[in-house]
């Protein structure tokens, strides 16, 4: 009777850890106040402030999920968090002022863009070094996307307004595509098919088709009441499932839905001052962008397609990221 109630407490103690380990948490960083914001998903409630040195603002999990790979671009480096302990347990140095990344999809590289130096930095994560410095990469490069058969990395050049298109084998520039006004970042969508960039100062998203590796057709946004001027979209988010695009539009306070199939704009939903980053939770039915001028999060209803809270966190949320 006694083994069997040792056995009883132990397998509710490994569900409860199991539980808790599998919980649904939204991460943001805050590039003012140098620190993550944790917060569980079910009551929007902040769990954890975890403090990364100066100036957090990228972030991506590892395939494992057990990781939260976090760009400090002030310490050019990546911080590495524990999602189980939620603390940061080491460092991945970046070169200079590293600003946004992305991981191969076998998980094994980092690629991330050093925007003062016109570079781009390759970490190995099986040695936990930089193994290579891609040089001229176009001017103040930003957005770093692998593309889904991990052959390429796309990157945005603001000061060149175009695409540069890295061959992964060789590491050498492949093309370079001529889009809108100061892209920020990129997301491919339709299994690859296409790369969506952010254009911030054209107020407008360019498409370009992968496989000709041309501008295919251009997304301009409008807002009544708004001027043009303060339309800068920047980030995404994409729901294969509901074939949607949710496109964050910087100063002018709004997301944007869009069709991937029509290209239509569904859309225009109201958020906190300068929205900024974007992440749907794992139900799709909640959209998470951080809001960089009001120091908090919005959480918006995707059923009803309204923001129905929002959450104070750091000062100036940069990205956010849903753990599911």
């Amino acid at each position: 009777m006694k083994n069997i109630r040792i056995k009883t407490i132990f397998l509710i103690i490994c569900i409860f850890l199991s539980s808790h380990i599998k919980a649904e948490y939204f991460f943001v960083s805050n590039e003012n106040s140098d620190t993550i914001t944790v917060l569980n998903s079910s009551d929007k409630k902040i769990v954890k402030t975890i403090k990364t040195g100066g100036r957090p603002r990228d972030m991506k999990f590892s395939l494992d999920k057990e990781l939260l790979y976090v760009v400090v671009s002030e310490e050019n480096h990546i911080a590495v968090i524990s999602l189980k302990k939620l603390e940061v347990i080491e460092f991945l140095e970046t070169g200079d002022d590293p600003e946004i990344f992305d991981i191969s999809p076998d998980g094994s590289i980092i690629a991330v863009s050093n925007e003062d130096d016109n570079e781009l930095t390759l970490i190995n994560l099986v040695k936990k070094e930089k193994f290579k410095v891609l040089k001229n990469i176009g001017v103040e490069p930003e957005g770093v996307n692998f593309s889904p058969n991990g052959k390429y990395i796309y990157v945005t050049s603001e000061g060149t307004n175009s695409i540069i298109i890295i061959n992964t084998k060789s590491y050498e520039v492949e093309n370079e595509i001529l889009v809108g006004n100061r892209p920020r970042r990129g997301v491919f969508v339709k299994n690859g098919k296409e790369y969506w960039v952010s254009n911030e100062l054209n107020g407008s998203v360019s498409i370009i088709d992968t496989k000709t590796q041309k501008v295919s057709k251009e997304i301009k946004f409008s807002i009544k009441g708004i001027r043009n001027q303060n339309i800068t979209p920047v980030d995404f988010a994409y729901s294969n499932k509901n074939k949607k695009v949710y496109v964050t539009l910087g100063s002018a306070n709004h997301v944007a839905i869009v069709d991937v199939e029509t290209y239509n704009i569904e859309k225009y939903i109201l958020a906190g001052s300068r929205v900024w980053g974007a992440a749907l939770t794992a139900d799709e039915k909640e959209l998470i962008v951080t809001n960089g001028n009001s120091d908090d999060i919005t959480i918006i209803n995707l059923k009803k397609l309204v923001a129905s809270s929002s959450v104070a966190v750091g000062k100036t949320p940069h990205t956010v990221r849903v753990l599911k």
